[in-house]
């Protein structure tokens, strides 16, 4: 059975449904459109220190999360319509070992380094997978089981943390807790990555802020020795929880690359 595909997508950005059904079409894959919730839908928490738009994009998320609990959906691929998609990902979700042992597969990078374990190959020629041990930012295209989905739907911090973070960031812990793994080559990028940046379906309607844990100002503020705790801190968890089961061995820290036919467009 061929895997769920959902996408989030604001009714008033008739270009952006546009943009993601056409890639779809072209791919041979369909989408169920989720109508994504907007500020007007809620009241943001005393406790929540996210904007509105963040906690906009974190609940159109956890829509998603609770249909495929309430529906028994075994896996889906979530999707956000400024993603970007690779031809070679139709070949990547009809891998029959796509699920073993995953809970969540980040399929997008924002080209940042992150470290990866050793890559298990899929059927897909040159892409294989690695276990996620460190941040991979972004949340356009990710594939996520129901186990991780009962998880999120109650998790305490999901309206704390922008959803990024919380997916597949430091602070949200979550890929020492459950088995995260990450597409090499990324097999998505956001529309404002390309060369055509954030012109046409690429302009955001939500805050340019786009789930970073720390701003590039917070980070220069802050002391040195609080930084470095946390860079220690991080680096004995990542022992603690990945050298028993050997995962550790024959990981590397690299900038994560991305398939050819998306890097052609940056």
């Amino acid at each position: 059975m061929p895997l769920p595909i959902f996408y989030i997508n604001l009714s008033s950005r008739l270009d952006r449904r546009e943009h993601v059904e056409r890639q779809l079409s072209a791919l041979g894959l369909t989408g169920i459109r989720i109508d994504a919730v907007t500020p007007s839908d809620f009241q943001v928490p005393p406790a929540s220190s996210l904007s509105p738009g963040e906690l906009g994009c974190s609940r159109s998320h956890q829509k998603i999360w609770q249909l495929m609990v309430e529906q028994h959906i075994a896996a889906a691929l979530i999707l956000e319509d400024d993603v970007l998609l690779s031809q070679e990902l139709p070949a990547v979700l009809d891998d029959p070992n796509l699920l073993e042992g995953v809970d969540a597969i980040q399929m997008e990078t924002r080209q940042t380094s992150a470290m990866v374990g050793r890559l298990v190959p899929s059927t897909a020629a040159g892409v294989g997978r690695g276990r996620l041990m460190s941040s991979s930012m972004g949340s356009a295209a990710y594939v996520m089981t129901i186990a991780l989905a009962r998880r999120l739907v109650t998790h305490p911090e999901v309206d704390t943390l922008p959803l990024d973070t919380l997916l597949f960031g430091r602070p949200g812990s979550l890929f020492y807790e459950a088995r995260i793994f990450q597409s090499v080559p990324a097999l998505a990028i956001q529309l404002d990555q390309t060369i055509e940046g954030r012109e046409g379906a690429g302009r955001s309607d939500l805050d340019a802020r786009r789930g970073m844990f720390s701003s590039r100002d917070t980070r220069s503020t802050e002391p040195r020795w609080r930084r470095a705790s946390r860079h220690w801190a991080h680096h004995l968890r990542l022992v603690a929880t990945f050298a028993s089961t050997g995962e550790l061995w024959g990981a590397r820290q690299y900038r994560l690359p991305v398939a050819s036919d998306l890097k052609r467009l940056m």
